[in-house]
């Protein structure tokens, strides 16, 4: 094991893309034990990859970047604008619940990033918000995404966890947590606007306006509720659900705002595909990873070691979030979760911790490395957009890390506050 992760670690410092990284650790591996045939490694690769239910990815992939393109995404930030616009620091707010609410549209963290960055920072900063605050509340708002359900880090959770949990259980275990992280975030937002005498965007807040602005959105509000619903429902499983976003997202932009032409539809199909390949790639490799782990027992040893220095579930899930932060430095959340799922997943299980519960807290804390140099894929993006750097923006970025560090702590430590809703529909 000291050899795999030699060779891991060594790959990585060198700059090799990390699906390579762990694709040639383990021929490393095998070469020098000959424990086993190379001949085993297509098998495997072909087995990380063959399941129905990831095919869901990049639909749900898709869905977003078609609602994006059919123009519903607007419409949902001015429902965000009618909700919070009249506070001190509207945009912020507004910036932050727009990431709430296209969450439940795309699932896809730097998608969100993307998407609302290109519409809110540029405004943002002419308002004088500043090019760094401005940044820091468009990346971190982004970690929201993964969480309020649908979300394609769920779904690579629950095919790595080797069908332990439920999708549905995840999705509705990721709605309070979720929300309550907003919330928290626009507390924070809050804070900081006062200081620093940021404007207030929208004028006085109307209830009226409110449901004016929410029945334009209805279009986009639509998605999250036909995805839920119907999985929870029965209706369709979670692929079948991406492939109804999908044609629903197509129906709309094509017949209802007719925004979507056939070029556009050839570039999202593009940019979705280009996305999902990374991910599968590092699924396909780190079933490499996960067989070697297997093979050698290192969950039961893990098991036994954890066990040896406490038995106390709440602590080892402190140990495992400030582990994981600090992996988070270097490995972005994907990476993270196809080679660490299969070990710590058991070890949990082991201590009595509900599976639903330690697979919320994992995809939760593992999107902290969005905002977390030198990996900082969120910041990279926001910064590009916002035209400055991460060593100037890096200041602002303590007291959101650490809000949403607590945040985690509080879900680790009262489980029953955030898990009542996956237990009642039946999901421990």
């Amino acid at each position: 094991m000291i050899l795999l992760a030699i060779v891991f670690a060594v790959t990585v410092l060198l700059g090799v893309p990390v699906a390579f990284c762990l694709g040639l650790t383990s021929v490393v591996f095998i070469l020098v034990t000959q424990r086993a045939s190379l001949m085993i490694l297509p098998t495997l690769i072909f087995g990380g990859i063959d399941s129905f239910v990831l095919m869901s990815i990049p639909l749900f992939i898709m869905a977003g970047f078609l609602v994006q393109e059919a123009g519903v995404l607007p419409k949902l930030v001015d429902f965000a604008n009618a909700l919070v616009g009249h506070l001190r620091g509207g945009l912020a707010h507004v910036n932050i619940i727009a990431s709430m609410l296209f969450a439940g549209v795309s699932g896809v963290a730097l998608a969100d990033t993307a998407a609302i960055g290109s519409m809110l920072i540029p405004p943002m900063i002419k308002e004088g918000y500043g090019k760094k605050f401005t940044a820091v509340v468009t990346a971190t708002s982004s970690i929201v995404g993964p969480i309020i359900p649908p979300s394609v880090a769920m779904i690579i959770y629950a095919h790595v966890a080797g069908g332990a949990v439920s999708i549905a259980g995840l999705f509705l275990a990721g709605i309070i947590p979720g929300i309550a992280l907003g919330l928290g975030m626009m507390a924070l937002a809050y804070i900081y606007s006062v200081r620093r005498n940021y404007p207030v965007s929208g004028g006085k807040f109307s209830f009226i306006n409110v449901l004016k602005k929410a029945k334009s959105g209805i279009l986009g509000l639509m998605v999250p509720i036909i995805i839920l619903g119907g999985i929870l429902s029965g209706m369709f499983t979670p692929t079948e659900a991406g492939a109804v976003a999908v044609a629903y997202a197509l129906v709309v932009g094509i017949f209802v705002t007719r925004k979507l032409t056939f070029k556009k539809i050839i570039s999202c199909f593009l940019r979705a595909s280009k996305t999902s390949a990374v991910v599968f790639m590092m699924l396909a490799t780190a079933k490499l990873v996960a067989w070697i782990l297997t093979t050698y027992q290192v969950p039961a040893k893990l098991t036994d070691m954890l066990m040896s220095i406490t038995t106390n579930p709440q602590l080892f899930l402190i140990i495992t979030l400030f582990s994981l932060l600090l992996i988070g430095f270097v490995l972005e959340a994907v990476a993270t979760m196809v080679m660490l799922v299969p070990c710590l997943a058991p070890v949990a299980l082991a201590y009595g911790i509900s599976p639903h519960h330690f697979g919320l807290l994992f995809v939760m804390v593992v999107q902290l490395a969005l905002i977390t140099p030198p990996v900082a894929l969120g910041l990279f993006i926001v910064c590009r957009l916002a035209e400055t750097t991460i060593e100037e923006v890096f200041s602002d970025i303590p007291p959101f890390l650490f809000l949403t560090f607590a945040i985690m702590i509080l879900v680790a430590l009262f489980p029953d506050i955030f898990m009542w809703l996956p237990a009642l529909f039946g999901y421990k």
